[in-house]
């Protein structure tokens, strides 16, 4: 999906930009280039060089969303987009007095995907819970603008991954709305670089509902299934305490990630929930790969109760599930070799429902 081609009426140009992450890209343009009603022609407002995985953000009588591009429809007069939403794919159709009309055409993540497939507990009941939580579909977008692309957020993670691997420093200004809305997704980008031995992901959130559906963020489904595809990485399960949270735990299948990532399915670790003590908030950001001073600092934000005794405690408890120490990128040549995981870590994730230890929210 984030992959797709658009049609083939369509040429390319390059331009260097700095992107909203400080980095320079090469952004690409599309263009017209056979047909004459391709999409440099027929589509309107700031997208006429949309192309698929691109961010739009669609001005709405609700406020401004983001909409992701999954495919460009140059071959119709007008020319179309495909996009996600919230759950939901629609399809913009250019209207004559300005502005999209909007149809929805499916839901995403659908039952058979690779998503369902590898994670069959968010299957059924709570797939459906999963869409009904999107809302009433877009039915007309008054404009839109382009303002990011995956390609430019692959290489904001691989000039400089820090903001998806280090956690939050202490004082840092706010996260912008795109950052914030694509955090998930360099998170994941960093594991498959190497650069993160560990993420976690919040695939349904029955806890906090009227928050949204994390899964719902720009790229997350896609980037989930490009990483159970990609060699090196495996993933478990978390269900939280009580059923009303799932969670994704995706690592390299090297120590000591591979012994770290099932850990947290052992307790119900949630991707969008704030650990119950201090302890298990410092050991869920130092399997995360945060930076100590970043942990310590947001432990201390939230009420404090970091001691010593805690810090010895969980070097104590890491040192139990694996004598390794942490090596990045994982994926280098000539890094310590798998271990399979514990059974009764990597089967944890259907224990959990009696255990209230903890979240993993993201800082």
């Amino acid at each position: 999906m984030l992959r797709s081609a658009s049609s083939t009426a369509l040429g390319r140009n390059s331009l260097l930009r700095v992107g909203p992450f400080g980095s320079t890209v090469r952004r690409t343009h599309y263009v017209e280039s056979r047909r004459p009603h391709g999409l440099h022609t027929a589509l309107a407002d700031n997208v006429t060089t949309a192309a698929p995985a691109d961010l739009l953000y669609a001005k709405t009588a609700a406020g401004t969303e983001t909409l992701q591009v999954v495919s460009v429809d140059s071959g119709s007069s007008p020319a179309t987009l495909t996009v996600q939403w919230k759950g939901q794919t629609l399809r913009l159709s250019p209207r004559a007095e300005g502005g999209w009309s909007a149809e929805k055409i499916g839901c995403y993540p659908a039952e058979g995907g690779a998503l369902l497939l590898a994670f069959p507990a968010l299957s059924g009941r709570l797939l459906t819970e999963l869409h009904e939580h999107a809302g009433p579909a877009l039915t007309a977008v008054p404009s839109l603008d382009l303002v990011h692309s995956l390609g430019e957020l692959e290489a904001a993670t691989t000039a400089d991954a820090t903001m998806w691997t280090e956690g939050t420093r202490p004082g840092a200004p706010e996260k912008t709305a795109l950052q914030a809305a694509t955090l998930t997704a360099g998170e994941l980008l960093a594991l498959m670089q190497g650069k993160r031995g560990v993420v976690i992901v919040q695939l349904w959130n029955g806890f906090e509902p009227g928050r949204g559906q994390p899964l719902f963020e720009p790229y997350v489904v896609g980037l989930v299934e490009r990483a159970l595809a990609t060699p090196g990485i495996r993933a478990v399960t978390s269900t939280a305490p009580g059923g009303v949270g799932l969670t994704a735990v995706l690592f390299a299948d090297k120590e000591p990630f591979n012994m770290w990532g099932p850990h947290l399915a052992s307790f119900g670790c949630q991707a969008n929930a704030v650990a119950g003590s201090a302890h298990y908030k410092v050991l869920i950001g130092k399997i995360l790969g945060y930076a100590d001073d970043n942990i310590y600092g947001y432990v201390r934000s939230l009420g404090g109760g970091l001691t010593p005794a805690v810090i010895s405690q969980v070097e104590a408890d890491l040192k139990k599930l694996s004598k390794a120490k942490p090596k990045l990128p994982w994926n280098r040549e000539g890094s310590r070799g798998a271990k399979k995981p514990a059974p009764a870590a990597a089967a944890a994730g259907a224990q959990a429902a009696g255990q209230k230890k903890g979240g993993g929210k993201r800082k």
